[in-house]
């Protein structure tokens, strides 16, 4: 089973919103994020959060 590499975001807000396709209901999505601010500088990485894809 190939396993698909999810797509890198920037995001503006805090909270962001995943879609996914119907036929991918019942896997799990694996997120992290950190902050960048306005000089690029990076912060540290979030814990691993995971979530089971709604049918």
């Amino acid at each position: 089973m190939k396993r698909r590499r999810p797509p890198l975001r920037k995001c503006t807000r805090p909270s962001f919103r995943a879609e996914f396709k119907a036929g991918e209901g019942g896997k799990t999505a694996v997120s992290m994020a950190r902050w960048v601010n306005t000089r690029g500088e990076k912060g540290p990485w979030s814990e691993i959060a995971t979530a089971t894809v709604a049918a």
